[in-house]
């Protein structure tokens, strides 16, 4: 479905007038046609005891949580992690600003996971190891992406059923799986998480990045889509997850970087077939760079890769614990922190449409046969 650019500002700004205490709460300032908050704004809604400026950095402290961001650049941190802004972050007179989608797609979910609307128990994880078959993937001098991603899922998958979850897995040995097919099999599943496992390769890179579907109005930041930096109006059935894929993603980086030594690539925006059509949380992460010599041989190690494994079931259940807690409920990055709790959503407050807009139905193409 498309989206006019009046509709989507509309979404994001017009109803805040309806809202009287919501005007307490956010200060809207527009700037080249988009709604921003300041960040001494974001510190008073979500209660930072700490806030500091100068010039163009700010940081956001409190116990055993935090924001750092600076004005002029597309990133920010959270509790130390690496977050893609969807808009560049500005500065105008004295004041940094955040984009107020940033705010309620990133910094609401990720600060507050149990406000997240509908957000469900999962008792499924969906593994999706990369390629397979006569598609190796990306390879380097140390072994190729298929093998790898597949040996991950594997340990992954261990400790997931150990930790009490059912385990699915899109593939479990060296076969061909369409995109299409690891979509559909995965929507078998209502109440679960899809995790795609890839590994990268580029010329001078290295370190992991997560991916969550990029929502409606919102350009991907993945380097290796076509058209990345395109504004995309249109709405895919995993729009329908936004919130929960980006604390799906925030757990998964967090997860990683405190398990293994590696490069912080940060939590990004992506339009990744294998996200846009999932119905159930998603995110692919790409655990590492092939192609250099000393992250490929760390990867070529087979403690490193159950590290991994373990990472990635570790994030899993801090996702589940951090957005079924229905009180005063952790970061989804920092298990052990408590926020206060507010009396109404930021959605409510930014002017967030509460409904999703209307799309047709998606059948599934293909489906997989469940294979343990």
């Amino acid at each position: 479905m498309q989206f006019t650019k009046g509709i989507l500002i509309f979404a994001l700004s017009a109803l805040l007038a309806r809202r009287a205490k919501a005007a307490e709460d956010w200060r809207v300032v527009h700037v080249e046609d988009r709604d921003y908050v300041s960040f001494a704004n974001v510190a008073q809604f979500y209660r930072f005891p700490r806030f500091t400026q100068v010039s163009r950095t700010v940081s956001l402290g409190g116990e055993r949580r935090g924001i750092r961001a600076q004005a002029g650049t597309s990133e920010f941190y959270i509790n130390g992690v690496r977050f893609f802004s969807d808009f560049p972050l500005v500065e105008q007179g004295e004041e940094n600003l955040i984009s107020a989608m940033d705010v309620s797609k990133i910094i609401e979910p990720v600060l507050r996971p149990n406000k997240i609307k509908d957000a469900t128990a999962i008792d499924t994880v969906v593994l999706d190891p990369g390629h397979g078959g006569d598609d190796s993937g990306t390879a380097g001098p140390f072994g190729n992406e298929k093998n790898y991603a597949l040996d991950v899922a594997l340990t992954a998958r261990e400790q997931l059923l150990r930790a009490g979850f059912k385990v699915e897995m899109t593939r479990s040995t060296d076969r061909g799986v369409s995109l299409e097919e690891r979509v559909a099999f995965a929507n078998q599943f209502p109440a679960a998480v899809f995790i795609s496992i890839h590994f990268n390769s580029a010329p001078s890179g290295s370190g992991v990045e997560s991916y969550a579907l990029a929502p409606v109005g919102v350009p991907s930041n993945a380097s290796s889509e076509e058209h990345a930096a395109t504004v995309e109006t249109h709405w895919y059935p995993g729009n329908e997850q936004d919130t929960v894929n980006i604390a799906l993603a925030a757990a998964m980086q967090g997860a990683i970087l405190s398990k293994i030594s590696v490069f912080d690539r940060g939590v990004r925006h992506a339009r990744f077939h294998v996200l846009r059509e999932i119905k159930v949380p998603a995110v692919l992460v790409e655990a590492g760079f092939l192609n250099d010599r000393v992250e490929g041989m760390h990867i070529a190690s087979p403690q490193y890769r159950q590290q991994l494994g373990q990472a990635i079931a570790d994030a899993v259940t801090t996702f589940n614990r951090a957005v079924n807690f229905k009180t005063t409920a952790p970061t989804i990055v920092a298990a052990a922190t408590n926020l206060p709790p507010h009396t109404h959503s930021i959605t409510e407050s930014l002017g967030q449409s509460s409904s999703p807009p209307a799309r047709p139905a998606q059948t599934p193409s293909a489906a997989i046969q469940t294979s343990n």
